[in-house]
């Protein structure tokens, strides 16, 4: 039987759009957990295609809880097989377009904030694809914070997920963080990060007493 990481990597390197990477994840969604993890995170879900606003939707949202305090990280998938930074060294036209819909979230969140917490908790219910325990009610912190509350603060985190790792030069590395820097709270991996989550998921598998990280990437290195 085949390993998640050569599964992903045989998809990745067969498909021409994002759609099949996607599916994959949903029927896996501890990789994407993983690969959006932060420490010390708890009350955790993972959604897919959630929709917000009239014409809006995230390919995953992944919301965890603090003690007092929410995280919701929203992430956009676009082709693995899609070019990031042009020869040139201006962005593709592809990622300038997803940098784009990054803004329109962004704006969006922050001008309809209570609607929109207020249905991502309800999808959270209906469509939670992770099923940690503790989950099956309305999203809440140990410090009983509703996600939907009002008054509690959420940080957002917005990333995009495009190209391969192996195809992308230190010089074009280099404008895909100027491009970060210049841009709050969004973050741009290749789809090496997800390989390299799965790859640490079936070491864990096979070694359950392997001291693995499961969010160790070289996309943070």
């Amino acid at each position: 039987m085949l390993c998640l990481e050569k599964k992903l990597s045989r998809l990745i390197n067969s498909t021409t759009g994002e759609r099949g990477v996607l599916r994959f994840l949903a029927k896996h969604p501890k990789i994407v957990y993983w690969a959006f993890y932060q420490p010390a995170g708890h009350g955790t879900y993972v959604v897919k295609e959630f929709p917000f606003g009239s014409h809006y939707k995230a390919d995953f949202v992944v919301p965890m809880a603090y003690s007092g305090i929410w995280e919701v990280h929203m992430i956009e998938l676009e082709p693995p097989n899609d070019r990031v930074i042009n020869k040139d060294g201006t962005p593709s036209h592809r990622f300038n377009k997803a940098v784009s819909q990054i803004h329109d979230w962004a704006s969006y969140v922050a001008e309809n904030l209570y609607s929109f917490r207020k249905d991502l908790s309800d999808w959270c219910m209906k469509h939670d694809l992770l099923g940690l325990p503790g989950s099956s009610g309305p999203p809440c912190n140990f410090t009983g914070n509703y996600l939907k509350d009002s008054d509690m603060h959420i940080w957002f985190y917005y990333y995009i997920v495009i190209g391969r790792r192996e195809l992308i030069k230190e010089e074009q590395r280099r404008k895909m963080n100027q491009i970060m820097h210049g841009n709050h709270n969004l973050k741009v991996y290749t789809y090496g990060r997800l390989l390299d989550v799965a790859k640490n998921l079936d070491k864990r598998e096979a070694n359950p007493k392997d001291p693995v990280r499961l969010e160790d990437t070289e996309e943070d290195a």
